[in-house]
């Protein structure tokens, strides 16, 4: 009669053949083994890679591909994602708070339901429209910059505030944005519906034929914006679009 193996010869086994299980395993889930143990990444290949949940607090990686990564619900706070890139990576309720961002592609990438409270978006690539619906982006710093369509980025002409305008833009539905600083921010084509910018700073931004259906722009300040009608809002607009009167 053959006897069950005992826990501690199971345990022993495991010892034993732990360094040949771990040569079995792909580069990439090496990769992901040695993130998820030091938190330190950069200039990883980590494509597609399943980082779902992870806590990635504080991780350093910068320059990383991680292009159609799949972040959902990461844990990835005052992470450094500098010159990364997340080009259709699906950070579905994610936490970026206090990510760095410079130079990080964001082209199609999914945001939803996201935090990103006071994240700076200035210097981040948004080539290709970003999914932020129902994420919270109180507080983000996003002044003089723009969230870019799906031809390409923004080009500022040499008069200030004056844009070429490509068509397409973030999705934004539902996302909260109060307190918001987008002064001088490019955000024509964008969804904005039913999203909340109370007290957000718009002054000369341009909203061209950007959707604001039902959004909430209480004490949202809006002198100078360029409407989504293409018309200028008056000095002094606040919480609604006073239009310059023509002379």
């Amino acid at each position: 009669m053959r006897h069950p193996m005992r826990p501690g010869w199971l345990l022993l086994l495991v010892l034993l053949l732990g360094p040949t299980l771990s040569g079995c395993l792909s580069e990439r889930e090496k990769t992901v083994r040695r993130l998820l143990e030091t938190r330190e990444c950069e200039g990883c290949d980590l494509t597609d890679a399943s980082l779902e949940g992870a806590d990635l607090e504080g991780a350093r990686l910068k320059g990383a591909k991680l292009s159609g990564a799949k972040l959902a619900r990461a844990r990835l706070r005052n992470a450094d994602l500098t010159a990364a890139g997340l080009e259709g990576a699906d950070a579905r309720q994610a936490d970026l708070r206090g990510a760095r961002l410079d130079d990080t592609r964001l082209w199609s990438t999914q945001f939803q339901g996201a935090n990103l409270e006071g994240v700076d978006l200035r210097n981040a690539v948004t080539r290709e429209s970003a999914n932020f619906e129902g994420a919270n982006l109180r507080g983000i710093n996003l002044e003089e910059s723009g969230l870019h369509g799906p031809d390409g980025p923004y080009r500022r002409s040499e008069k200030r505030y004056l844009y070429d305008v490509p068509a397409g833009g973030a999705l934004l539905m539902r996302a909260d944005l109060s307190g918001a600083n987008l002064r001088a921010a490019t955000l024509a084509n964008c969804n904005f519906e039913g999203a909340i910018l109370r007290g957000a700073d718009l002054r000369d931004a341009n909203l061209e034929l950007s959707n604001l259906e039902g959004a909430d722009l209480a004490e949202a300040r809006l002198s100078g914006a360029t409407w989504t009608d293409y018309s200028k809002c008056a000095k002094g607009s606040v919480g609604r679009c006073i239009p310059t009167r023509p002379r």
